[in-house]
């Protein structure tokens, strides 16, 4: 192992100690299922150490980490079969006391970024969740800086218009 790859590694192996519960909720805000999301960032971190030990010259290694745990937060949809759940439903799922803070913030917020399109919501959740900047969204999402800035901007603008709605109780606490 030549001294770039050892230096990839470690890498990586900083961002695992510093980010696994980053990773984590980033994988659960996607999924909305805990044991999954957590199979899904274990496989997306395996993944990227096996890659990265056979490859060199990756620039951001973190941000080589997300982009691969997002991917396999989309690959989660296309491999397993969509068991659909209600947002009315999903309040009643039972959720071990652990998990019900993360459970009842997951439901209140994909309420209100179901009334979006994808891309907008995509960067919300990027944005306010993850704590990304316009700019590692950009890189992640393969837009323009100013695309993700416009995509939020019309996400929170449509956000506020249906909170403030006169009698709109649906995207209030579970």
């Amino acid at each position: 192992m030549n001294k770039e790859t050892e230096q990839i590694l470690a890498e990586l192996e900083r961002i695992v100690t510093e980010r696994q519960d980053w990773l984590f909720r980033f994988a659960y805000m996607r999924i909305g299922i805990r044991e999954d999301a957590e199979d899904v960032v274990q496989e997306s971190l395996l993944s990227v150490f096996r890659r990265l030990r056979e490859q060199t010259g990756i620039g951001n290694v973190e941000q080589y980490v997300i982009r691969a745990v997002s991917n396999a937060c989309t690959d989660y949809f296309r491999r397993k079969p969509m068991q659909v759940v209600t947002l009315d439903k999903a309040g009643q799922v039972s959720v071990g006391e652990a998990d019900s803070q993360i459970h009842e913030e997951f439901v209140r917020i994909s309420r209100l970024l179901d009334t979006l399109p994808e891309e907008q919501s995509e960067i919300v959740r990027l944005k306010c969740y993850d704590e990304l900047t316009f700019k590692q969204i950009a890189e992640l999402q393969g837009i323009p800086e100013a695309t993700a800035k416009s995509r939020y901007r019309y996400a929170i603008i449509h956000i506020q218009q249906r909170i403030n709605k006169k009698g709109d109780t649906r995207y209030e606490r579970v």
